[in-house]
């Protein structure tokens, strides 16, 4: 958390704000939020482009760019009051961006643009916008793999932008056990995954992500996400399919819901 419908949320309310304003001057103060970064850039002139790529948010400049990415408890905001967790401070000409990190799983990595292609191509392609060529691609990575497919689904290697939260919920609408080793997947349980991954990122977007209840995650200008109110499954007790009961399991130390009847 956040996850890629929260990430894209923050992206269109900063695109709205910040596009084309002239970046004055910024400040990572944290060591661990700075911890890929040797140079200061200057000189960054306006800001062209917001662009996201799974979880990774891309603040393009003429020859430079800063990637954001949020970790477990990250967020940006706009004019906000600094605090204790602000680690970033980035001054623009007519508002000031915050990048807040309690637990410091996030970072702030700054690199030429030339040199962004290489890093987002150590991620898999995009959950919400896969061609049948990454589909064909995460296949034939999956039949060569014998760990659960939930924790395939999660490396943002195989494919980029899914967390825990929706990972559940797309292998319960898809009627999928979790605990499935990933070779054992059909083509068609594929083809649903797909379908349902996209079904449920656009309706996350659509409600600006999920805040759950220690409201840590929230858009830039302080409105909370309400996806939490169309979750299927995930901290849930009680099946909305078969009335049945959840099991809350783990893998990878990751809370696991599922139901035993409807995802065989």
């Amino acid at each position: 958390m956040p996850e890629l419908p929260e990430v894209e949320s923050v992206r269109k309310v900063l695109k709205n704000t910040l596009l084309n304003q002239k970046l004055i001057t910024y400040k990572i103060t944290n060591k661990r939020i700075n911890r890929f970064n040797n140079t200061r850039p200057k000189n960054n002139g306006l800001l062209i482009e917001i662009i996201r790529k799974g979880k990774v948010l891309q603040f393009k400049f003429k020859n430079i760019s800063f990637l954001f990415h949020l970790g477990m408890s990250g967020r940006l905001s706009l004019n906000g009051s600094k605090n204790k967790h602000t680690h970033g401070i980035f001054t623009f000409e007519n508002d000031i961006l915050l990048f807040d990190d309690i637990r410091k799983f996030g970072y702030i990595k700054i690199l030429n643009n030339d040199d962004v292609k290489n890093h987002f191509q150590k991620l898999g392609p995009d959950a919400l916008s896969l061609t049948q060529s990454n589909k064909n691609k995460i296949m034939q990575k999956a039949n060569k793999s014998s760990v659960e497919l939930k924790k395939f689904l999660l490396n943002q290697k195989n494919i980029s932008g899914l967390g825990n939260i929706y990972v559940n919920e797309i292998l319960f609408l898809s009627n999928v056990n979790p605990f499935t080793s990933s070779f054992n997947l059909t083509p068609e349980n594929w083809k649903i995954i797909f379908s349902n991954t996209r079904k449920i990122l656009k309706k996350a977007i659509n409600n600006n992500g999920t805040t759950l209840s220690d409201m840590t995650y929230y858009l830039p200008l302080g409105e909370y996400g309400t996806h939490q109110d169309s979750l299927l499954i995930y901290g849930k007790n009680i099946c909305i399919s078969c009335s049945g009961k959840i099991d809350k399991l783990f893998i990878d130390s990751r809370a696991t819901y599922m139901c035993k009847k409807c995802q065989k």
